[in-house]
């Protein structure tokens, strides 16, 4: 194809095969969109999750060691973004909607809290409630 093909073909067929498309990438697009709003939702809507007649737990701030750095108790959900342990039911922050963190009981590694073993040791995962203050 020579060069004045090309600008014929993109003069003459771009425009309509363009005109064609884009409603479907509109469409999907929005779709990618209200999905995100979705899942964004559905995500922070299972931090209450628990069972009847049991009360909720607000998040309490984790003490901060002599650096600044978190210093987490074992066995307890955590969001190492704001700094705030939650209830054993909770697995993501409401607040800034991270996946919450728990250590490991046995070696100490930060496991997902929604994870049922510890990948680096293979240990259950045992999540504590939060010590009432």
């Amino acid at each position: 194809m020579d060069i004045k093909g090309a600008i014929e073909w993109v003069a003459n067929h771009l425009g309509s095969t363009g005109a064609t498309i884009f409603p479907f990438l509109l469409v999907g697009l929005v779709g990618l969109y209200l999905l995100g709003l979705i899942v964004g939702y559905l995500r922070v809507s299972q931090v209450g999750l628990r069972p009847e007649g049991e009360a909720v737990a607000e998040p309490s701030p984790l003490p901060r060691a002599a650096g600044g750095a978190i210093a987490a108790p074992s066995g307890v959900p955590y969001c190492p973004t704001d700094g705030l342990r939650f209830g054993a039911t909770a697995r993501y922050c409401p607040v800034c909607e991270a996946d919450l963190l728990v250590s490991c009981a046995n070696c100490g590694a930060e496991v997902g809290a929604a994870d049922e073993r510890c990948y680096r040791c293979g240990t259950r995962q045992t999540v504590a409630e939060a010590p009432a203050e």
